[in-house]
């Protein structure tokens, strides 16, 4: 278990306790060689979605969209980049489901049905994804006409060297991570970490990003970051 620990961002220790680590190595190490792997976790407080998969741009875009093939949407989540080699990165993925559309149907789960359909989706999409992995288009950057409710920003304290922490406040829809994690994606930003909280109608998330190419940006590039998700979220928030 301690084993697991360490592979694991800083924060991970502190908002699980011994036994919930514990549950979930084991749920980790049942991926195998496969390249997705999931499985309904029982928390303290619900039932929760864990996805363990190889980390790669976009990810979180792809599960999404799988859980939409299932009717489902995410309520909140906590995903982390767990380093398990030199070269290799896996996402390990906490996810509270609701139906899709439902305001108030938190705590919702795959069943033993749905739960391999979901996991064959999620193969299938990050299988086609690579496949046509190739050059990106460039994400146009005009001037924002996001609603003045929608807020895009990174904080000042950043939670280390060459790590940034975007914090989005929108109105929540069905759409909205996929927006974030699609734009990110196309701006050459990978997510190590994430909170995902909606209250009352609106998504209060926050997501600690790096650069693919691992280097430090200069204002004018987060600038451009934050307008791109300002962009993406446009059509999707009401």
């Amino acid at each position: 278990m301690n084993g697991f620990v360490t592979t694991m961002p800083a924060a991970y220790e502190h908002l699980y306790n011994a036994g919930e680590i514990a549950e979930h190595a084991a749920i980790v190490a049942r991926r195998g060689t496969r390249s997705v792997h999931a499985e309904m976790w029982q928390s303290s407080k619900q039932p929760l979605l864990c996805v363990v998969a190889e980390d790669r741009p976009g990810l979180l875009a792809l599960v999404t969209d799988a859980l939409l093939a299932q009717g489902m949407a995410i309520q909140s989540a906590r995903a982390f980049c767990r380093q398990v080699g030199r070269d290799r990165v896996e996402a390990v993925d906490f996810l509270e489901l609701r139906a899709l559309g439902g305001l108030n149907d938190a705590g919702a789960q795959l069943d033993e049905e749905r739960l391999p359909d979901f996991v064959q989706s999620l193969s299938e999409l990050i299988a086609d994804d690579m496949a046509r992995l190739g050059p990106q288009s460039a994400t146009s950057l005009l001037p924002s006409k996001a609603a003045p409710t929608t807020r895009v920003y990174f904080e000042r304290e950043s939670p280390a060297d060459g790590r940034y922490l975007l914090v989005v406040d929108a109105p929540d829809s069905d759409g909205l991570l996929h927006a974030i994690g699609s734009a990110l994606h196309t701006q050459g930003m990978r997510i190590l970490a994430c909170e995902i909280r909606t209250v009352s109608g609106r998504a209060l998330d926050r997501f600690e990003v790096e650069p693919a190419s691992q280097r430090f940006l200069r204002d004018s590039e987060l600038c451009d970051i934050q307008v791109a998700v300002l962009e993406a979220l446009r059509p999707v928030c009401p």
